[in-house]
């Protein structure tokens, strides 16, 4: 059976996305909440609408689709982080509570 080249070419990427993309998460899972508050805050004006005049109409063209999808990636990530770092957060004060508690 032969293997079809793009298809390959198209899993190699997608594993490559998806490993930038895990790393995106770690990194803003662990970093110092002081140090990335601006960095967040940053990231996620990226993916609102600058003023609300961008109409696409129909058929939006090439640059404002992949501006949708860039925001919808970026979305992603930061929703992902922060639901990653609310169950770290919530797993660190479970555990902290159980060392505390008299046995």
């Amino acid at each position: 059976m032969q293997t079809d080249k793009s298809q390959i070419d198209g899993q190699m990427i997608e594993g490559r996305l998806n490993a930038h993309r895990e790393i995106l998460i770690s990194l803003l899972t662990s970093a110092r909440p002081d140090s990335t508050l601006e960095l967040l805050r940053g990231l996620e004006e990226e993916v609102m609408m600058r003023d609300g005049a961008e109409d696409p109409g129909l058929t939006p063209s090439a640059g404002i689709a992949r501006g949708g999808e860039k925001s919808d990636e970026i979305r992603h990530i930061l929703e992902t982080a922060k639901a990653r770092a609310d169950a770290l957060s919530r797993h660190a004060q479970a555990h902290k509570a159980a060392a505390e508690t008299p046995s």
